[in-house]
């Protein structure tokens, strides 16, 4: 029986889509290992991939090569798993890994499926669209409607959702796209009725949300995990948006 974990955000409906689209089977963890989400994999496809260690070799094989958008691990049985990034080149966002299937046509049975090593990246490629379809349906329900987003505002909106517990500036985000810092602003406000730092401020305090809920860490370490540089700014944001302070979310949902 194939087992669906809990997740959270688009992660769950990227690996659904893919699995449908493909019948990979499908895994993705964050990064101290907590699976968030399998679809795919039945009991056999599970002592695979734990005999083969595939979390552990695939994190530090990708780990080894950053500036790669994904890494294929292959096992003694002629077996492959591909490890990608969640958030393309970004890997503190989690990682991917669609597994196993062979690249052997001798080797493809009804559970391991046969995929020439030249699709490989066209399917990276894939998982990655589906992941980006799902982030602009979350922006879209929260009122933001992508579909009419210029290709400048989709392109920082992507770039924040992979960036945001970096540091990021305005003037990164402009020299980013090439484009001048007054016209980005002006189009920018116009598209999403914010600034970029009242938008940027939102993605941060949303992320923050999960980790007040689901971990036990500090109010400074939750801010500074989501790119907050310090947490009075981040309680005074928080409070700002939600009417609460953190430690009040916190306790109320909790």
């Amino acid at each position: 029986m194939n087992k669906i974990y809990p997740v959270y955000n688009s992660t769950l409906e990227t690996m659904d889509n893919f699995f449908l689209s493909t019948h990979i089977p499908i895994k993705a963890f964050d990064l101290n290992g907590g699976c968030l989400g399998s679809i795919g994999y039945e009991d056999q496809l599970e002592k695979i991939f734990e005999i083969n260690h595939v979390y552990e070799e695939g994190k530090k094989q990708l780990l080894s090569n950053l500036n790669s958008t994904f890494t294929t691990l292959q096992t003694r049985g002629k077996l492959s798993f591909t490890i990608t990034p969640i958030c393309c080149k970004d890997i503190n966002g989690g990682i991917f890994i669609m597994g196993p299937y062979t690249s052997c046509r001798c080797r493809s049975t009804k559970e391991i499926l046969y995929k020439p090593s030249n699709c490989i990246p066209h399917l990276v490629t894939l998982l990655h669209n589906f992941r980006k379809d799902q982030v602009c349906l979350k922006f879209k329900k929260a009122g933001y409607d992508g579909l009419y987003f210029s290709p400048y505002v989709r392109r920082t909106i992507d770039y924040i959702e992979e960036n945001y517990h970096n540091p990021i500036t305005l003037d990164e985000i402009t020299e980013y796209l090439n484009i001048n810092r007054c016209y980005f602003c002006t189009i920018f406000k116009k598209e999403t009725n914010k600034t970029f730092t009242q938008f940027l401020n939102e993605i941060r305090i949303e992320k923050s949300k999960k980790l007040l809920i689901e971990t036990k860490q500090s109010i400074l370490d939750i801010a500074l995990q989501v790119g907050f540089n310090n947490a009075n700014y981040f309680s005074m944001s928080f409070k700002k948006l939600t009417s609460k302070t953190p430690l009040q979310y916190r306790k109320d949902v909790t």
